[in-house]
């Protein structure tokens, strides 16, 4: 009889210690019969569904999770397949997998199935962080792909069509046509730009701006850009408000953010207020708000998304194109907003370090041996035109290799203008060799990627400058006149 006891009794204490794994589980689990309804199941599988242990047990696990046509239920397809089947659904907000795996009896029948539910939804939101990340980078490589051969022929368009217009003088009858084609090369180059500025690897000009000064400069511009019926006010700081950035850039950031207030207000009056501030001795601050519509939390969520709008027109690149240039400029965007409210997007920038005091500097000497290194041979050509009319001896290489080879055997090559991106071997990788062929040499870096990612990139080397492509040929005139003569 004691035995007996002691049985039942290991019996008892077993089947708690089982129960308590069972609902020590985070997933829901339930034991289902032949017929589909519920014999045993933990803790888990009762709160996600918030009803009771006792209600759910013999309830058809059809019932439970709603209206699913026969062919989507897990259950019928596991005994079907005879293997695992799951779906996906959303609860109250959350999304849930199903699992069912099969059960069979000693004959091979099936004898009822296991149930799984599990929570996926911080597993959701990760994979959909993840995979917005990844769409990001992807328009920024393929934007990067695009830039370098697009860039490389607008330098050949511009540079050509600039040395054309020199040579005939303003009162030429071709002057206009001229300066038509340089206008709208230079509007692909803006569309480039824009392009890398949406995956926040936009080129940048970077230099010292004062945001008050730059709003005042586009008023006019601004006013141009909204309805007679919206109010625009400025409350700019009276001190200047300094920063390192890019101003055309800064500008495309007022200009994006002031046409979607305009958007916002719509047919009705309303005021648009862009506001700048210091805070302190290390923050500037860009604010422009509005009267308009608002938006909701959902909306708040996704306006910065690539594509996303709420208008029925429109390509939705406008606060993506701010979110990418703020992101470039390691500056914070912060949204304020609610339906019938209004909204104000506030962007907080470091501010720029105190300019240090000008060096003097030496009387120039033209450097009269330039080395041109690049892959495109449109490119070339322009340079080398550019610079022979104006007294310089060119030398020409087609890649980094190259141009190790022409600065070791030719000692009179005093300044290189080298591209990154060439075949064989890149500028990235020459600029070590050339400049320990010959130490003095000034080395210009040219290229039609992120000019800030450049400067960072090799700010440990001794790079004289560097020139953003495309450019025109008075550009790069003027950059080698300015690294030659210090």
């Amino acid at each position: 009889m004691g035995s007996a006891e002691e049985r039942a009794r290991a019996v008892s204490i077993l089947a708690r210690e089982w129960q308590a794994i069972f609902d020590a589980i985070r997933d829901g689990v339930a034991l289902l019969d032949a017929g589909g309804r519920v014999q045993r199941l933990n803790r888990s599988y009762a709160q996600i569904l918030d009803r009771p242990v006792e209600e759910l047990i013999g309830t058809s696990c059809y019932e439970v999770w709603g209206d699913i046509p026969e062919e989507k239920r897990p259950f019928v397809r596991a005994l079907e397949s005879r293997g695992r089947e799951s779906i996906e659904l959303e609860i109250d907000g959350r999304r849930f997998t199903i699992t069912v795996d099969p059960i069979f009896d000693d004959s091979g029948r099936p004898a009822g199935a296991v149930q799984i539910i599990s929570d996926v939804t911080d597993q959701r939101r990760l994979e959909a962080q993840f995979r917005e990340g990844q769409k990001f980078e992807t328009i920024g490589t393929l934007a990067a792909g695009v830039a370098h051969d697009f860039n490389n022929l607008l330098t050949s368009i511009m540079g050509n069509a600039s040395l054309i217009a020199s040579d005939l003088g303003r009162d030429s009858e071709h002057h206009g046509k001229l300066q038509d084609i340089l206008r709208a090369a230079q509007r692909a180059a803006d569309l480039t730009r824009q392009l890398l500025a949406y995956s926040g690897r936009g080129t940048s000009f970077m230099q010292r701006v004062d945001l008050s000064a730059l709003v005042r400069q586009i008023q006019n511009l601004i006013e141009a850009s909204i309805p007679k019926k919206i109010e625009l006010e400025l409350a700019l700081a009276p001190n200047p408000a300094r920063i390192d950035a890019d101003p055309n850039q800064i500008q495309q950031i007022v200009l994006n953010l002031v046409s979607n207030a305009a958007e916002a207000i719509g047919e009705n009056s309303g005021k648009i207020s862009i506001q700048t501030r210091m805070e302190g001795a290390d923050r500037v601050f860009l604010e422009v708000s509005d009267t308009g519509c608002g938006m909701d939390a959902e909306t708040r969520t996704r306006i910065f998304d690539p594509f996303f709008t709420t208008k029925f027109t429109g390509r939705g690149l406008g606060l993506a194109a701010v979110a990418g240039i703020v992101r470039a400029h390691k500056a914070s965007i912060d949204v304020t907003s609610s339906p019938g409210a209004g909204s104000a997007f506030r962007i907080c920038f470091a501010a720029a370090e105190p300019a240090p005091h000008a060096a003097l500097r030496k009387p120039p000497q033209k450097a009269r041996t330039v080395l041109v290194v690049d892959d495109e041979e449109m490119v070339r050509s322009v340079a080398r035109a550019t610079l022979e009319i104006r007294g310089y001896k060119v030398v020409l290489a087609n890649n980094g290799s190259e141009a190790i080879h022409r600065v070791r055997q030719d000692r009179d090559i005093a300044l290189v203008l080298l591209d990154l991106t060439m075949p064989v071997m890149g500028g990235a990788e020459a600029i070590d060799h050339i400049l320990e062929a010959h130490p003095e040499v000034k080395v210009i870096v040219s290229t039609g990627y992120d000019y800030r990612e450049a400067q960072e990139r090799f700010r440990r080397k001794n790079i004289a400058g560097f020139l953003q492509k495309p450019y025109t040929s008075q550009q790069l005139a003027d950059k080698i006149e300015s690294v030659a003569g210090r």
